[in-house]
Parts: C-alpha cells; sequence; structure tokens
C-alpha cells in the first residue's frame, strides 16, 4: 500500500460499510503519526504549582486529532508556500494550555513561519479561583511562545464567545473584519455546532456560516478544523441545513453523487432517498458518515453554488475520525477540510439556466462522499495498535511538560478514565 498524502485522496480509496481496522492501515498509520513530536517550547515558569486537573483534550486520543489533522495538515500547507510567506493567520478557540497553538507552531518552525492568531475564549477573565489559574497559565504559555518567536506581537485572544461574530455590531465581529482571511481556522468545540448557551440565539453554526463568509476572500488554499460533538438529538438547527445540502443533488443521473452516498451507507441507491430519515435519526457508523458528507456539502454550497462568491472554491475533506465521549458509540468527530479557490468565473448578463458552478458541485461533492468511507475511530486504534498509543503518549507528554503538568497525576487519570482507561506504557526509551 502507497502513502497518500491526506489532502488528495488516492483514485483507488474503497467505500467498504465498516470503519478500517487499524491492522488494516499500517502505511496509514505510520502516516498518522511519523516521528514523535516534541514541543520545543521554553520550559515553564515554576513559580506555578504543577498542575493536576485535566480535561477531556488532556487525553491521549486528543493527541492524534492533534498530530494527524492539526500538524500534517497544516505544515503541508506550509510546506506548499513561497519562501517569501512567512506568517500563518490562524484563527482558535484556544484553552489555557494554547496545545493547538503549540502543535501549529510546531508544524511552522521548519519553515520559519510565524503565527498570527485570532482566539476567543469567553473564560479568560472570569472572576473565580478556577479562571484566575486558567488565565495565568494561558498568560505563560502565550508569553512562551511570543518570546520565542513563534506567534507575533499582532496575536490577540479576545474574552468573546465565537458565536458573538454572528451578531451585528458586536465586538466580536468588529474585530474580526479587521483580519484578511485566514490559513487556518480551527474550531474546536468541546459542544455541537447547534448548541445555545442559555439567554444566547447564536449557535456555533452561526458563528461558522458568518466565517465562510469572511473566507470569501481568501485567494489561496486553506484548512477548516472542526471537531464537534455528533448525535442524532443534537442535530438543532444545523440539521436542516445539512439534510438540505445531502438531499438536493440525490435527484441528479444515477451514477454520480446519489451512488456514491449510497455505497457510504450501505443502501441501495434505489431506495436511499426513503431510508435517509431513518440514517439521520441512528447513531452509529452510517450517520457520522452522512454528518460529513452534510457538512462537506454545506461547504461546497456556499463555496460553489453561493452567487456572492467571486472564487468558486473547492472543498476537499482530508480526514474525518471519530472518539467516543459519552455513551458506547462514537459521538465526537474530528474532521479537517482543505478549500481551493478557483479562478474568477464572471456570468454574463443575460445566462440563464444552470450555472458552471453549479455544473462541479456533484462530482466534488461525490468526492467528498467518497473520502467519507476512510472514516477511522480512534479509540480502537489506541486499544489495538502498541504504535499508536507510543506517539499519541509521547506527544501528549511533551505538551503536558511544556505546560507544567504533574505527568504521574495525568498517568492516573488517563488509567480511571471513565469512557477510554489506558495503562500509559512504560516504553525503553523512557525507562
Amino acid at each position: 500500500m502507497t502513502v497518500q498524502r491526506e489532502e488528495e485522496p488516492s483514485a483507488s480509496e474503497n467505500t467498504a460499510s465498516s470503519m478500517p481496522e487499524p491492522q488494516a492501515v499500517t502505511d496509514e498509520v505510520d502516516d498518522v503519526f511519523g516521528p514523535a513530536m516534541a514541543s520545543s517550547v521554553d520550559g515553564p515558569s515554576r513559580a506555578l504549582a504543577r498542575r493536576r486537573e485535566f480535561s477531556g483534550w488532556h487525553h491521549p486520543v486528543k493527541q492524534v486529532v492533534r498530530t494527524k489533522q492539526w500538524y500534517s495538515l497544516t505544515k503541508q500547507l506550509v510546506d506548499s508556500w513561497d519562501e517569501r510567506m512567512r506568517v500563518l493567520r490562524y484563527l482558535t478557540l484556544p484553552g489555557p494550555d494554547l496545545f493547538d497553538v503549540r502543535t501549529l507552531a510546531d508544524a511552522c518552525a521548519p519553515k520559519s513561519v510565524q503565527i498570527e492568531m485570532l482566539g476567543f475564549d469567553s473564560s479568560a477573565g472570569q472572576d473565580d479561583s478556577f479562571a484566575e489559574v486558567s488565565d495565568a497559565m494561558r498568560a505563560q504559555a502565550e508569553a512562551s511562545l511570543r518570546q520565542s518567536g513563534r506567534v507575533t506581537n499582532n496575536s490577540t485572544i479576545l474574552r468573546d464567545r465565537l458565536e458573538d461574530i454572528a451578531v451585528p455590531q458586536s465586538h466580536a465581529r468588529q474585530r474580526l473584519a479587521e483580519r484578511a482571511a485566514f490559513d487556518v481556522i480551527n474550531i474546536d468545540a468541546c459542544n455541537h455546532l447547534g448548541y445555545l448557551k442559555e439567554g444566547r440565539t447564536q449557535s456555533l453554526f452561526d458563528a461558522l456560516r458568518h466565517l465562510l463568509i469572511h473566507q470569501q476572500r481568501a485567494t489561496r488554499p486553506w484548512l477548516l478544523f472542526i471537531t464537534t460533538r455528533v448525535a442524532p438529538e443534537l442535530l438543532g438547527g444545523p440539521g436542516a441545513a445539512l439534510k438540505s445540502a445531502v438531499s438536493q443533488n440525490l435527484a441528479l443521473p444515477e451514477g454520480t453523487f446519489a451512488a456514491e452516498l449510497a455505497a457510504l451507507v450501505n443502501e441501495e441507491e434505489s431506495s436511499l432517498h426513503a431510508r435517509l430519515d431513518a440514517l439521520w435519526s441512528t447513531q452509529g457508523e452510517h450517520f457520522l458518515r452522512l454528518f460529513t458528507v452534510g457538512l462537506g456539502k454545506f461547504l461546497l454550497q456556499h463555496f460553489v453554488t453561493n452567487p456572492g462568491q467571486a472564487l468558486p472554491a473547492d472543498v476537499r475533506l482530508c480526514s474525518s475520525y471519530a472518539y467516543r465521549v459519552f455513551g458506547a458509540h462514537a459521538d465526537m468527530l474530528a474532521l479537517a477540510f482543505r478549500v481551493v479557490p478557483g479562478p474568477p468565473v464572471i456570468h454574463p448578463p443575460a445566462t440563464t439556466g444552470p450555472s458552471k458552478s453549479w455544473a462541479l458541485e456533484p462530482e466534488r461533492a461525490r468526492k467528498v462522499a467518497k473520502r467519507a468511507g476512510r472514516l477511522l475511530d480512534i479509540d480502537s486504534a489506541l486499544e489495538q495498535r502498541v504504535d499508536w498509543r507510543r506517539e499519541a503518549i509521547s506527544g501528549s507528554k511533551a505538551l503536558l511538560r511544556a505546560a507544567n503538568y504533574d505527568i504521574a497525576a495525568w498517568t492516573e487519570w488517563v488509567r480511571q478514565h471513565k469512557q477510554r482507561p489506558m495503562e500509559i506504557d512504560v516504553f525503553p526509551a523512557e525507562t
């Protein structure tokens, strides 16, 4: 098997009805992790005691997402740039550790590219003891990145929710408008896209819609990372948009998007339309794949068929991973899309009927559906493959040490984790 670059799916990819077993993707496993990624940021200040409180993003399962999607794809993006390009514009929802920024900084370091960060973190500055500790950790991590020259002086973390950019005249929207198009957008959500915080009317999905409008000015390829909880009961407002995006191409001639989607969810093409409601309502692998295609189709609708899009863009699904947060079934998706703006399309005033952009969309959607067949279960891989665990654990430890966490306490926390308890193996290099 030949190792494939993530953003360029091989023509020989299959769409088997089950997630690939880890032992069946040996070459892809190597591609996922590669050499262990160690953080090169300065060590933490000893003025703060070692931290012993851990959250979901501290589990090794999250390191797979960081390494494969965030690190690997960002490095490929930066490696493709002209040598004169020295700044990567990055929108993020950073936690107090800034693990995502550290990860992207490692990807940018070989090309001496700095990160210009715009972060949204409404927990910053809150008046309670936990927030005070988080603020101290965030300030320390940010100072370390600045002092090492890995982020620009123009980088900032706003005390706003990302959802605020969907509110006209809001501070968050005004600050966003000051920025150029981003090279990487990372919506790393703890909840689902349709979640509405009490007292609010805007969701992350509303924020995503506004970000897509902001990104219409992009003239070079950029990456969109979305990590979100997914379940039939959590579809909420976004559900209608995703379902509509999937359904719109099913009436096209056989052998196109509908055929690929039917193979993806193990259904007959002739009965697919009648089965869609049941597929959208049942948690499981087929639902995860359908959600992935729905989001990809939603993005294609915006960037290919949107009349206001001057540069119709191709949307490519680079990779999709699933893991458990609640219950026995995977309910968290980590998706990576590469958006590639094309040349300007000028429609003559007298033009009637479907545009050239509309004609491009079904074929691009078919490729998204085909790529969704490579959805991987990270939990299964970590359980079955020693090399997966080795790289995920070593990468996690490097980030935790740099952020002044107690590794012994973390080891015990992972061992007793409710969803995916794991023994932190002692490997020869660590003894």
